[in-house]
């Protein structure tokens, strides 16, 4: 099978590739973060701010890599072959080649990334509380890479496919129905659910913004008193 990307490399035997959007993003996250930095601590000036930045994007891509290998070791050790991890544009995917064979073991599977962006916040949390005396950015980019990593243990957790949340459904359902593929049909019509739901919502709030009132009470939407 023929993958996009540029390999750089393995890590438990798994092959590491690059998407060429994974430079986007880092490039917008080094801007984004060394602008705060660069508002927050000005005598640093600009060399040293986005710097900071890029260590800060780096940092955050290294957080989703350990969240794929922990769902890729734990996959590992159940005798399922992981054909590589890809970090890309929306974070980092691993390529397992086969379901577990149980539900309780494919459960293992889907909770290993959380539990590993969940241990990375506690590790971040501590390291943030260690730094407190030393200087103020580098507790705030371990504060930040805790905070990071926290969300991408939760919003991981929401139960809809693609999301880990979502393999997570699938297990129960398959563990108490005994189909597999009745725990991938919940599972996906959760997805396609939570999807929309968020469309709608998102929406409304842009609808809802000072200057669209015309727009939401065309819809019946909203009623002043």
């Amino acid at each position: 099978m023929m993958q996009a990307g540029w390999r750089i490399g393995s890590l438990f035997g798994i092959p590491l590739y690059l998407d060429p959007s994974w430079f986007l993003i880092v490039a917008f996250v080094a801007l984004i973060e060394g602008n705060h930095w660069l508002s927050d601590y000005p005598e640093w000036g600009p060399a040293s701010a986005y710097g900071a930045g890029l260590a800060m994007a780096l940092l955050l891509f290294t957080s989703v890599l350990l969240h794929e290998l922990g769902h890729s070791i734990v996959a590992i050790s159940q005798g399922i072959k992981v054909n590589s991890i890809t970090l890309f544009l929306f974070g980092g995917i691993a390529s397992i080649e086969k379901e577990s064979n149980t539900p309780g073991q494919a459960f293992q599977v889907a909770i290993a990334g959380p539990a590993v962006s969940f241990g990375l916040f506690i590790g971040f949390s501590i390291l943030s509380q260690l730094t407190g005396s030393w200087a103020g950015p580098l507790q705030a980019l371990t504060q930040n890479l805790a905070s990071v990593n926290l969300v991408l243990a939760l919003f991981n957790l929401i139960p809809g496919l693609p999301l880990d949340g979502g393999q997570v459904l699938k297990t129960a359902v398959w563990k108490v129905t005994g189909n597999r593929f009745a725990g991938v049909r919940w599972a996906a019509r959760s997805g396609q659910f939570l999807g929309w739901s968020a469309i709608i919502l998102g929406l409304l709030a842009f609808l809802s913004r000072p200057g669209m009132g015309g727009v939401v009470d065309a819809f019946g939407l909203v009623r002043r008193a």
